[in-house]
């Protein structure tokens, strides 16, 4: 069975060799480079669940996520290149957890938090995605997902808001009012309003998507503005090219950090 997420069809759409090198050869792990924005994010996204996770509803604030975030980030500190880019990354994240106290409603207890959800379209397909939350609204459900980077619009992915709502409705057999993405430095929301008659366009859409892969015979490499931070750029096959495209002279070394979906 072929099992489509967001990242995954994002990701062959990019580039196909680097699909290749992380779904098919599967050595992801072998050449993952830690980010400090990775690192980061991480440690963000596993201090508010452990915020709405463990902690009473009348006991969040700020100074309880702090503890939580501080105690997440002693788990994984790789990525950074020395002290001094540790504490701003880390600031960066306090920051943005401060502003999230004070602009979101502590107090509600979200339907669904943080995990992996899946639905089985047919015997050959299904989709999944991890998601961050789901709270219920007056109208119905809100599908939820922290951003811990700026927000730029270019870069909205509406796709995984698409597949989550369908997850999400066909998982609880109720309605999706809403799926945003929540950009947590600005508190900036980006939202949209799923329809029924979107959910056939979806799923026909990563039907087409999963024929496209499965049927690459070749996976080549394509040159984009994201190859500087490809974690294969030392060994994929346009290389030379990729570099003199992006005007660097060398490739970073090689460190681990968290999987991917």
């Amino acid at each position: 069975m072929f099992k489509a997420s967001a990242f995954k069809l994002s990701l062959y759409e990019v580039c196909p060799q680097q699909y290749k090198f992380v779904y098919v050869d599967r050595i992801a792990e072998e050449y993952k480079i830690a980010r400090p924005y990775l690192t980061m994010g991480a440690h963000v996204h596993n201090a508010l669940k452990d915020l709405y996770e463990k902690v009473s509803p009348e006991k969040r604030n700020f100074s309880v996520l702090e503890r939580l975030f501080r105690a997440r980030w002693k788990e994984n500190r790789r990525g950074f290149r020395d002290l001094e880019e540790e504490r701003k990354w880390g600031l960066s994240a306090l920051a943005m957890l401060k502003l999230f106290c004070q602009r979101m409603d502590l107090l509600m207890t979200p339907v669904m938090l943080e995990n992996y959800y899946e639905y089985q379209i047919d015997p050959a397909l299904s989709v999944l995605g991890r998601i961050d939350r789901v709270d219920q609204g007056r109208e119905g459900l809100h599908v939820i997902d922290y951003k811990t980077g700026k927000f730029k619009a270019d870069d909205v992915n509406e796709l995984q808001l698409q597949l989550y709502s369908l997850i999400v409705e066909k998982r609880t057999h109720q309605k999706v009012a809403k799926a945003s993405f929540l950009f947590l430095p600005s508190f900036q929301w980006y939202s949209i309003t799923p329809q029924p008659e979107d959910y056939d366009f979806v799923i026909e859409d990563v039907k087409l998507r999963a024929r496209d892969i499965l049927g690459d015979e070749k996976f080549l490499p394509r040159i984009n503005r994201y190859c500087k931070n490809c974690d294969f750029l030392q060994i994929c096959p346009a290389k030379e090219e990729a570099l003199r495209s992006i005007k660097i002279t060398h490739v970073e070394p090689n460190y681990v950090t968290r999987p991917i979906v």
